[in-house]
Protein backbone atom coordinates (compact mmCIF):
# COMPACT_ATOMS: atom_id res chain seq x y z
CA UNK A 1 0.00 0.00 0.00
CA UNK A 2 1.43 3.36 -0.93
CA UNK A 3 0.68 6.85 0.25
CA UNK A 4 0.24 9.68 -2.17
CA UNK A 5 1.12 13.27 -1.27
CA UNK A 6 -1.35 15.68 -2.76
CA UNK A 7 -0.77 19.39 -3.13
CA UNK A 8 -3.40 21.52 -1.42
CA UNK A 9 -5.16 24.22 -3.36
CA UNK A 10 -4.84 26.47 -0.28
CA UNK A 11 -1.15 26.41 0.73
CA UNK A 12 -1.70 29.51 2.82
CA UNK A 13 -3.68 27.54 5.38
CA UNK A 14 -0.89 26.96 7.83
CA UNK A 15 -3.35 25.32 10.22
CA UNK A 16 -3.03 22.12 8.17
CA UNK A 17 0.72 22.03 8.73
CA UNK A 18 0.29 22.81 12.43
CA UNK A 19 -2.26 20.03 12.80
CA UNK A 20 0.01 17.61 10.94
CA UNK A 21 2.90 18.54 13.23
CA UNK A 22 0.79 17.98 16.33
CA UNK A 23 -0.29 14.56 15.04
CA UNK A 24 3.30 13.54 14.29
CA UNK A 25 4.46 14.78 17.69
CA UNK A 26 1.72 12.84 19.44
CA UNK A 27 2.57 9.71 17.47
CA UNK A 28 6.24 10.08 18.37
CA UNK A 29 5.41 10.46 22.03
CA UNK A 30 3.21 7.37 22.00
CA UNK A 31 5.93 5.34 20.30
CA UNK A 32 8.46 6.38 22.95
CA UNK A 33 6.07 5.49 25.77
CA UNK A 34 5.49 2.10 24.16
CA UNK A 35 9.20 1.39 23.99
CA UNK A 36 9.75 2.41 27.62
CA UNK A 37 6.69 1.05 29.39
CA UNK A 38 4.91 -1.27 27.01
CA UNK A 39 1.86 -0.62 24.91
CA UNK A 40 -0.61 1.84 26.42
CA UNK A 41 -4.02 0.42 27.31
CA UNK A 42 -6.62 0.89 24.58
CA UNK A 43 -9.11 3.70 25.20
CA UNK A 44 -12.48 2.71 26.51
CA UNK A 45 -15.06 2.56 23.73
CA UNK A 46 -17.85 5.06 24.16
CA UNK A 47 -21.38 3.83 23.66
CA UNK A 48 -23.04 5.18 20.49
CA UNK A 49 -25.90 7.57 20.88
CA UNK A 50 -29.35 5.94 20.71
CA UNK A 51 -30.46 5.61 17.09
CA UNK A 52 -27.05 6.60 15.67
CA UNK A 53 -25.85 4.59 12.63
CA UNK A 54 -22.97 2.17 13.14
CA UNK A 55 -20.04 2.42 10.69
CA UNK A 56 -17.06 0.16 10.10
CA UNK A 57 -14.02 1.09 7.99
CA UNK A 58 -12.34 4.39 7.26
CA UNK A 59 -14.28 7.50 8.30
CA UNK A 60 -12.99 9.52 5.31
CA UNK A 61 -12.73 8.71 1.60
CA UNK A 62 -11.45 10.91 -1.21
CA UNK A 63 -12.14 11.40 -4.90
CA UNK A 64 -11.13 13.68 -7.76
CA UNK A 65 -14.26 15.50 -8.84
CA UNK A 66 -12.94 16.63 -12.22
CA UNK A 67 -11.92 13.07 -13.09
CA UNK A 68 -15.31 11.69 -12.06
CA UNK A 69 -16.93 14.26 -14.34
CA UNK A 70 -14.63 13.98 -17.35
CA UNK A 71 -14.20 10.17 -17.28
CA UNK A 72 -17.81 9.15 -16.67
CA UNK A 73 -20.18 8.53 -19.58
CA UNK A 74 -22.60 11.08 -18.13
CA UNK A 75 -19.96 13.80 -17.90
CA UNK A 76 -18.62 13.02 -21.36
CA UNK A 77 -22.11 13.27 -22.86
CA UNK A 78 -22.68 16.63 -21.16
CA UNK A 79 -19.33 17.94 -22.42
CA UNK A 80 -19.97 16.67 -25.96
CA UNK A 81 -23.47 18.17 -26.19
CA UNK A 82 -22.43 21.55 -24.83
CA UNK A 83 -19.34 21.78 -27.00
CA UNK A 84 -21.43 20.92 -30.07
CA UNK A 85 -23.98 23.65 -29.33
CA UNK A 86 -21.32 26.18 -28.37
CA UNK A 87 -19.44 25.56 -31.61
CA UNK A 88 -22.68 25.87 -33.60
CA UNK A 89 -23.42 29.22 -31.97
CA UNK A 90 -19.88 30.45 -32.66
CA UNK A 91 -20.20 29.44 -36.33
CA UNK A 92 -23.55 31.22 -36.57
CA UNK A 93 -22.03 34.37 -35.07
CA UNK A 94 -19.20 34.30 -37.62
CA UNK A 95 -21.66 33.88 -40.48
CA UNK A 96 -23.84 36.75 -39.28
CA UNK A 97 -20.80 38.98 -38.79
CA UNK A 98 -19.66 38.28 -42.36
CA UNK A 99 -23.12 39.04 -43.76
CA UNK A 100 -23.42 42.29 -41.82
CA UNK A 101 -19.95 43.37 -42.90
CA UNK A 102 -20.89 42.81 -46.55
CA UNK A 103 -24.17 44.69 -46.12
CA UNK A 104 -22.44 47.60 -44.41
CA UNK A 105 -19.85 47.83 -47.16
CA UNK A 106 -22.57 47.80 -49.81
CA UNK A 107 -24.37 50.63 -48.06
CA UNK A 108 -21.13 52.61 -47.85
CA UNK A 109 -20.45 52.09 -51.57
CA UNK A 110 -23.93 53.36 -52.47
CA UNK A 111 -23.73 56.44 -50.29
CA UNK A 112 -22.24 58.87 -52.86
CA UNK A 113 -25.14 58.30 -55.26
CA UNK A 114 -27.89 58.66 -52.62
CA UNK A 115 -29.66 61.68 -51.23
CA UNK A 116 -28.53 62.36 -47.68
CA UNK A 117 -31.98 61.72 -46.21
CA UNK A 118 -32.39 58.37 -47.97
CA UNK A 119 -28.94 57.21 -46.86
CA UNK A 120 -29.65 58.23 -43.27
CA UNK A 121 -32.88 56.20 -43.27
CA UNK A 122 -31.04 53.14 -44.60
CA UNK A 123 -28.19 53.63 -42.11
CA UNK A 124 -30.66 53.90 -39.20
CA UNK A 125 -32.44 50.73 -40.36
CA UNK A 126 -29.11 48.91 -40.61
CA UNK A 127 -28.10 50.00 -37.09
CA UNK A 128 -31.46 48.82 -35.71
CA UNK A 129 -30.97 45.47 -37.46
CA UNK A 130 -27.51 45.09 -35.96
CA UNK A 131 -28.82 45.84 -32.47
CA UNK A 132 -31.68 43.35 -32.87
CA UNK A 133 -29.35 40.59 -34.06
CA UNK A 134 -26.90 41.29 -31.26
CA UNK A 135 -29.66 40.98 -28.67
CA UNK A 136 -30.84 37.70 -30.22
CA UNK A 137 -27.34 36.21 -30.20
CA UNK A 138 -26.73 37.41 -26.65
CA UNK A 139 -29.97 35.71 -25.62
CA UNK A 140 -28.80 32.46 -27.23
CA UNK A 141 -25.47 32.71 -25.38
CA UNK A 142 -27.27 33.29 -22.06
CA UNK A 143 -29.52 30.32 -22.74
CA UNK A 144 -26.47 28.14 -23.38
CA UNK A 145 -24.86 29.35 -20.15
CA UNK A 146 -28.05 28.62 -18.22
CA UNK A 147 -28.08 25.15 -19.72
CA UNK A 148 -24.48 24.66 -18.62
CA UNK A 149 -25.41 25.57 -15.04
CA UNK A 150 -28.41 23.22 -15.20
CA UNK A 151 -26.22 20.37 -16.49
CA UNK A 152 -23.72 20.96 -13.70
CA UNK A 153 -26.47 20.73 -11.12
CA UNK A 154 -27.95 17.69 -12.86
CA UNK A 155 -24.61 15.89 -12.66
CA UNK A 156 -24.25 16.70 -8.97
CA UNK A 157 -27.80 15.59 -8.19
CA UNK A 158 -27.38 12.28 -9.99
CA UNK A 159 -23.87 11.51 -8.77
CA UNK A 160 -24.36 12.42 -5.11
CA UNK A 161 -26.58 9.44 -4.14
CA UNK A 162 -24.13 7.00 -5.76
CA UNK A 163 -21.19 8.63 -3.99
CA UNK A 164 -23.07 8.46 -0.70
CA UNK A 165 -23.76 4.76 -1.23
CA UNK A 166 -20.07 4.10 -1.92
CA UNK A 167 -19.14 6.01 1.22
CA UNK A 168 -21.66 4.06 3.24
CA UNK A 169 -20.31 0.77 1.87
CA UNK A 170 -16.82 1.87 2.95
CA UNK A 171 -18.06 2.94 6.36
CA UNK A 172 -17.11 6.55 5.62
CA UNK A 173 -18.73 9.61 7.11
CA UNK A 174 -17.00 12.20 4.89
CA UNK A 175 -16.02 12.48 1.21
CA UNK A 176 -13.21 14.92 0.42
CA UNK A 177 -11.86 16.14 -2.90
CA UNK A 178 -8.33 14.74 -3.08
CA UNK A 179 -7.00 18.12 -4.27
CA UNK A 180 -7.46 19.51 -0.75
CA UNK A 181 -5.92 16.53 1.07
CA UNK A 182 -2.32 16.80 2.22
CA UNK A 183 -1.62 13.04 2.17
CA UNK A 184 -3.74 9.92 1.80
CA UNK A 185 -3.37 6.20 1.12
CA UNK A 186 -4.61 5.07 -2.29
CA UNK A 187 -7.05 2.67 -0.63
CA UNK A 188 -9.26 5.57 0.52
CA UNK A 189 -9.66 7.00 -3.00
CA UNK A 190 -13.00 6.10 -4.61
CA UNK A 191 -12.58 7.94 -7.94
CA UNK A 192 -12.38 4.84 -10.15
CA UNK A 193 -15.19 3.12 -8.27
CA UNK A 194 -17.36 6.23 -8.58
CA UNK A 195 -16.82 6.39 -12.37
CA UNK A 196 -17.61 2.68 -12.73
CA UNK A 197 -20.77 2.95 -10.62
CA UNK A 198 -21.98 6.03 -12.50
CA UNK A 199 -21.45 4.29 -15.84
CA UNK A 200 -23.23 1.17 -14.60
CA UNK A 201 -26.26 2.82 -12.99
CA UNK A 202 -26.73 5.93 -15.15
CA UNK A 203 -24.67 5.48 -18.33
CA UNK A 204 -24.66 8.68 -20.35
CA UNK A 205 -27.88 9.76 -18.63
CA UNK A 206 -29.94 10.00 -21.81
CA UNK A 207 -32.48 7.36 -20.82
CA UNK A 208 -32.60 7.51 -17.03
CA UNK A 209 -33.44 9.99 -14.28
CA UNK A 210 -30.80 8.87 -11.80
CA UNK A 211 -30.67 6.51 -8.80
CA UNK A 212 -32.83 6.75 -5.72
CA UNK A 213 -31.78 8.88 -2.77
CA UNK A 214 -29.42 7.29 -0.20
CA UNK A 215 -30.28 6.64 3.39
CA UNK A 216 -30.87 9.86 5.40
CA UNK A 217 -28.19 8.63 7.82
CA UNK A 218 -25.52 9.49 5.23
CA UNK A 219 -27.02 12.22 3.09
CA UNK A 220 -24.46 14.22 1.08
CA UNK A 221 -24.08 17.94 1.69
CA UNK A 222 -25.31 20.32 -1.05
CA UNK A 223 -21.70 21.15 -1.97
CA UNK A 224 -20.39 17.57 -2.00
CA UNK A 225 -19.23 18.42 -5.52
CA UNK A 226 -18.04 21.93 -6.21
CA UNK A 227 -19.13 23.61 -9.44
CA UNK A 228 -17.68 21.77 -12.39
CA UNK A 229 -16.26 23.39 -15.49
CA UNK A 230 -16.68 22.39 -19.10
CA UNK A 231 -13.48 22.39 -21.20
CA UNK A 232 -13.22 25.77 -22.92
CA UNK A 233 -15.56 27.47 -20.45
CA UNK A 234 -14.26 29.96 -17.84
CA UNK A 235 -14.58 28.73 -14.24
CA UNK A 236 -17.71 29.92 -12.44
CA UNK A 237 -17.36 32.96 -10.11
CA UNK A 238 -15.92 32.02 -6.74
CA UNK A 239 -14.60 28.65 -7.92
CA UNK A 240 -11.78 27.60 -5.55
CA UNK A 241 -9.67 26.61 -8.56
CA UNK A 242 -9.23 30.31 -9.45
Amino acid sequence: MTSRPLTSRSPRHSELWLAAGLVLAAASGMAQETQEGGAPPPPAASAPAPGAPHFNGTPVVTLNQETVFSDSLLGQRIISDLERDRNALAAENRRIESELTTEEQDLTDRRPAMPAGEFQDLADAFDAKVQRIRQEQDRKARTLQQRLEAERQNFVNRAAPILAEIAQDRGALVILDNTVVLMAFDVVDITDEAVARLDEEIGDGSGTTGPSQPSPSLRPTPRMLRQLTIPGEPPPPGDPSD
